[in-house]
């Protein structure tokens, strides 16, 4: 039970009421008042700072008689920091205000709580905790009693010296029947190794009378988290395993959260529950578990947090021999492998235009507010250029590269009208035009540009006509410069700006959620963000401020390919060649 405390810093408690008076408004459009009403915000303690529904209530149950307690209700917000209380009377929310403002202490704290009357309180919808499964999801609670709970908890030795053993970053695991490879996310069928203990067959029988799956599990993998640990978000990789998947929950609960694109839902798993993925659930959403000490739920009374205990989940499977055969190949690894058609000349032009042009037109205000400063190296290039020189910009954008040098003409062409009119409002000449085909006599400009925009080609053959038609309509002795995103986004250690704005924690490794199946018939991974590339050819996520989601292609270079595919053009040589953060660079004079 909170203590009491008389608080007197009355201009404290003023500033605290405030501040979040102002924030309530800015986020529920709920006004305060200056007048006592029934309803009461609890200004510093929510869901967020780990206030509990149960101990607001114990708090209202100590002021209030029972009959006056039964009438009251209490609303708890997700993701916020302050709560609500509806007093169903104002002489109740008198006394509650009279008694707690500045008289109490938060649990375990040294400050008091902070009220404030307000005008009505919220009705709290959240439909992320209400939204229904994904297709063949199921969870089965109490699937073993607290006897047989202990004894599999008991069961296990995570002794370090194990050999099923081990200790990931965050969680530690035991593996039976088959060792999982986290660093590939298979398994090796001819590989075996200590076979699930015969002391969990009875789990097998109950597996079958519950109709889970139609084969026996012969892998096992066992987590092992503290309060805190989790899990990262993922899809479980289709081809090592069969179709259901299913994880038994024992010692604390716990929330799994589930994505497939826009759709989202979150799981409570209760201990000793067992939870059964299989179809559309195991295949196409990802699931994960937040690193937290507490969790959101959902009773009957409301919402509230429940604190985070250690949770063992024992996870068993059926590991396959053969490629998935699954409905979902813009998911399945196997079908990536097997069934995904080469990018070819006559598919490039539309997929281009699907996942190159009709995005930039899509996002081209919110692309045109990213740019801004010249890159030092480009800039540096246009310093060569001679006084009245011509520099054409190949993929111009917003046309960042036309501004200043005044000593010379400046012409900017690009594939987007959006980007094209961003550059009239800004006085630049720019006309439209295809970089595969430019408009331009041959030896008519002193130097070029082509920052970012060859990466955007899909097949080496349109990547070289790029090439050459930079050097075409450059004069005898004139260069361009040359910009393409580098596959290795790490140099000696060192990673460039793109993996430092990276919010994950493992910025060395791509976690790509999925690939996607182009109505081309290319299957093409998904690339996770800010994070190294493992693919040469991906599509790449642009996220719109207003919520709009795009992919855009990309062929990211490996070290040395834009130097070879440069020294492949006739009458050219190559000057200079650098690594520029996360870029491969080369400046290319005409002779």
């Amino acid at each position: 039970m909170a203590s009491r405390q008389t608080y007197k810093n009355d201009n404290k408690s003023l500033r605290k009421q405030k501040r979040a008076q102002h924030r309530l408004v800015r986020d529920l459009n709920i006004k305060a008042s200056d007048l006592p009403t029934r309803f009461l915000m609890v200004c510093n303690a929510g869901l967020v700072t780990g206030f509990k529904r149960e101990t607001l209530e114990d708090i209202v149950a100590d002021i209030l008689p029972v009959c006056k307690l039964s009438e009251c209700s209490f609303v708890m917000p997700p993701g916020k920091s302050y709560c609500f209380l509806d007093m169903a009377t104002t002489q109740n929310s008198k006394i509650v205000y009279e008694k707690v403002h500045g008289c109490m202490k938060l649990p375990g704290k040294t400050t008091p709580f902070y009220l404030s009357y307000v005008e009505s309180v919220p009705t709290i919808e959240d439909d992320y905790m209400n939204a229904a499964l994904p297709p063949g999801l199921k969870l089965i609670e109490e699937f073993v009693s607290e006897e047989e709970e202990a004894s599999l908890l008991n069961s296990l030795n995570w002794n370090h010296n194990d050999k099923t053993s081990s200790e990931l970053k965050l969680r530690q695991v035991q593996h039976f029947g088959f060792e999982f490879q986290y660093n590939t996310n298979l398994v090796d069928p001819e590989q075996p190794i200590e076979a699930i203990p015969k002391s969990y067959n009875y789990l097998q029988k109950r597996f079958e009378e519950h109709n889970c799956g139609h084969y026996k599990y012969d892998q096992l993998t066992v987590n092992k988290y503290m309060p805190g640990q989790g899990i990262p978000t993922h899809i479980d990789t289709h081809s090592p395993f069969e179709d259901t998947i299913l994880s038994l929950s024992l010692g604390s609960a716990c929330v799994m959260n589930f994505k497939n694109g826009d759709k989202k839902t979150t799981v409570f798993l209760p201990p000793r529950s067992l939870l059964i993925m299989s179809g559309e659930a195991r295949y196409v959403w990802s699931h994960g578990i937040c690193r937290r000490h507490n969790d959101v739920i959902k009773t009957e009374n409301g919402i509230t947090i429940r604190p985070r205990t250690t949770r063992t989940s024992f996870t068993f499977r059926k590991v396959r021999r053969g490629d998935c055969q699954c409905v979902f190949p813009e998911f399945c690894d196997s079908k990536r492998k097997n069934g995904a058609q080469k990018i070819n000349e006559n598919i490039a032009p539309s997929l281009e235009e699907c996942y190159v042009h009709q995005v930039y037109e899509e996002i081209s205000d919110h692309f045109s507010e990213t740019r801004h400063k010249q890159w030092p190296n480009v800039s540096k290039f246009l310093d060569t250029i001679e006084k009245g020189g011509l520099l054409l910009d190949v993929g111009c954008g917003n046309g960042k590269y036309l501004a200043g040098r005044p000593d010379i003409i400046k012409v900017g062409c690009d594939r987007s009208n959006c980007l094209l009119e961003v550059c009239r409002m800004r006085s630049f000449e720019v006309y439209l035009s295809d970089c595969l085909y430019l408009p331009c006599k041959d030896n008519l400009v002193d130097a070029a540009l082509s920052i970012a925009v060859i990466h955007h080609l899909s097949t080496e053959s349109r990547r070289k006509r790029a090439i050459e038609e930079l050097v075409r309509i450059l004069r005898p002795g004139g260069r361009c410069l040359i910009y393409v995103w580098a596959k290795e986004q790490r140099r000696q250690s060192v990673p460039s700006t793109y993996l430092k704005f990276s919010t994950s924690r493992d910025k060395n490794i791509e976690t790509t959620k999925c690939h996607k199946e182009t109505a081309h018939g290319v299957i093409l991974p998904i690339h996770e963000n800010r994070t190294e590339f493992v693919h040469g050819d991906v599509l790449v996520p642009w996220k719109r401020k207003d919520g709009g989601n795009f992919l855009r292609f990309y062929h990211v270079f490996q070290e040395g390919e834009l130097v070879e595919l440069c020294q492949s053009i006739a009458d050219a040589k190559v000057c200079d060649v650098y690594y520029d953060q996360g870029n491969w660079c080369v400046i290319l004079e005409k002779i």
